[in-house]
């Protein structure tokens, strides 16, 4: 009777040690967690992996055997003058979005919010392209830029300014700022949303302290405001970066297919060109591999940076 007594009394405290650590915050978040995790092995690592195997390959998509190269993709992309083109491409489109994007996105969240009806209006007003579709906002730009019938040029025309009126996205000078500016226009809103929120979870007090100290609100933002909004920096960072060498290629391919004279050319764009219309599958690959050691190599500081410092107020 012992034996069994100490048998249920283990088995008790076993279930209580278990219930213990199912109800532990940190059990609870990984539980959480849990179908995030098991997407981005399905659906991000295993398809790395594969894409890493395939890259040491020479395959057309096709057929059933695949050529052992090793390493040959990846030294036929890094002595090619087309792949350094959209390196570079991919380099001042990230440039260019991070000038243009995060003042802008700042400076409304800083102008907008405060409270009030016509703030709302003014806010829901700029996110509002956010709802639209990659596609729709690139025939919306496409139709704005066309040279003959498209707005912009109708408008230097009306007021004497012809010599500015030129094929924006066919002329390799124009065609990348042009580009730039339309993606501007789709994704600072949801930047801004970002910095919104950052600026509401700071204490009004902070504020309030500071202006006892101070009335300068060059000050203010350069000592108080932008310190605070630390997080949201890196996190808006994160986005544009990540943005440049991923998402940008559907609005890019859409508007220019990485025209004219490669002028537009992401590593995207040329990866998929490579895939899809050269068969080079095992090339496409590598390209894609190198991408996402770009990616990941750049935007591994930011991300642990911004989930080991969190500010408490």
């Amino acid at each position: 009777m012992s034996d069994v007594f100490t048998d249920d009394e283990g088995r008790s405290r076993s279930r209580e040690k278990m219930q213990r650590l199912l109800r532990s915050p940190e059990v609870a978040g990984w539980l959480l967690c849990l179908p995030a995790l098991l997407m981005l092995v399905v659906f991000f690592l295993g398809p790395a992996i594969v894409g890493f195997r395939v890259s040491l390959y020479k395959w057309d998509g096709a057929s059933p055997s695949m050529e052992f190269v090793g390493l040959g993709n990846y030294v036929e992309a890094l002595s090619s003058e087309r792949f350094w083109n959209a390196m570079k491409v991919n380099w001042l489109a990230f440039v260019g979005s991070l000038l243009t994007q995060m003042p802008l996105a700042l400076g409304l969240a800083l102008g907008l919010s405060r409270k009030g009806f016509g703030m709302k209006v003014y806010r829901s007003a700029i996110f509002a392209p956010q709802v639209m579709s990659i596609a729709a906002v690139a025939l919306l730009w496409s139709l704005l830029y066309n040279p003959y019938q498209g707005p912009i040029n109708q408008l230097f025309r009306s007021i004497g300014l012809d010599v500015l009126a030129t094929g924006w996205l066919g002329n390799p000078d124009t065609a990348l700022g042009s580009l730039l500016v339309a993606t501007a226009w789709f994704y600072f809103g949801f930047h801004m949303v970002i910095f919104m929120a950052g600026l509401a979870a700071i204490p009004k007090e902070i504020f309030e302290a500071v202006q006892l100290e101070t009335n300068s609100w060059l000050k203010t933002l350069v000592y108080v405001t932008l310190p605070l909004l630390r997080e949201q920096i890196l996190l808006v960072f994160v986005f544009i970066f990540a943005g440049s060498f991923g998402h940008l290629m559907g609005f890019f391919s859409l508007m220019t297919e990485g025209g004219p004279a490669g002028a537009t050319e992401l590593l995207g764009i040329y990866m998929s060109l490579q895939a899809f219309r050269a068969n080079r599958y095992g090339y496409a690959s590598a390209i894609s591999a190198i991408i996402l050691l770009i990616v990941g190599g750049v935007l591994a500081w930011p991300a642990l940076r911004v989930a080991r410092d969190r500010l408490e107020y």
